[in-house]
């Protein structure tokens, strides 16, 4: 049995109960008639089928993170990692460093290299909730990891590869929210 095992992951050949069991694991909690939820369902499996960034908008509630569970469970990147966070409960003047990681002496008090959510995800999926609530400088830094799949852990000279799908949420229009930002500074309404 382990050598029909070998010759299956080698010829990465998958059953139909396996793509069965992936659909109900990625799907299961996924509930409800209305045609508009409906259409939406019908639109994972496409999702999770490409690599690229998906944006999830919807009020507090209507399970945003369980579609972007889906997507990752769906998709080839379902045996790396599937990392949630929510951008709002990071305190400001952690989140660079809990998004990128840092070296050992980068800030006082770092005693350790840490890899951040970023690395942790490294194959799978990072799920950023709340993504509305990162500040300016965070929203920069993530734009180079989307348009060049690599960042700086804070306090490295390095920059480091970033083989990762992104999938963002949040419960407000992101188009208005940045049709209200203003002026040369770029003060935005959307961060805090």
């Amino acid at each position: 049995m382990p050598r029909v095992r070998r010759l299956l992951e080698k010829a990465n050949w998958r059953s139909e109960s396996t793509r069965s069991l992936e659909a109900k694991i990625g799907m299961r909690f996924l509930i409800g008639e209305a045609p508009a939820f409906l259409a939406e369902i019908r639109k994972i499996p496409l999702l999770a089928s490409c690599d690229g960034r998906v944006l999830i908008s919807g009020e507090t509630g209507t399970g945003k993170e369980l579609f972007a569970r889906a997507i990752h469970y769906l998709s080839p990147r379902t045996t790396h990692p599937f990392v949630a966070v929510s951008c709002g409960a990071i305190p400001v003047e952690l989140l660079e460093s809990e998004m990128f990681g840092h070296t050992k002496g980068a800030f006082t008090g770092a005693t350790t290299s840490e890899i951040g959510l970023i690395r942790e995800a490294e194959g799978g999926t990072l799920f950023l909730d709340e993504v509305d609530c990162l500040p300016l400088l965070a929203q920069t830094k993530l734009l180079r990891v989307l348009q060049e799949g690599e960042y700086k852990p804070l306090g490295s000279s390095k920059s480091q590869q970033a083989d990762v799908r992104i999938i963002a949420a949040s419960n407000i229009d992101l188009r208005i929210a940045v049709e209200e930002c203003s002026g040369p500074t770029m003060t935005c309404k959307i961060a805090p």
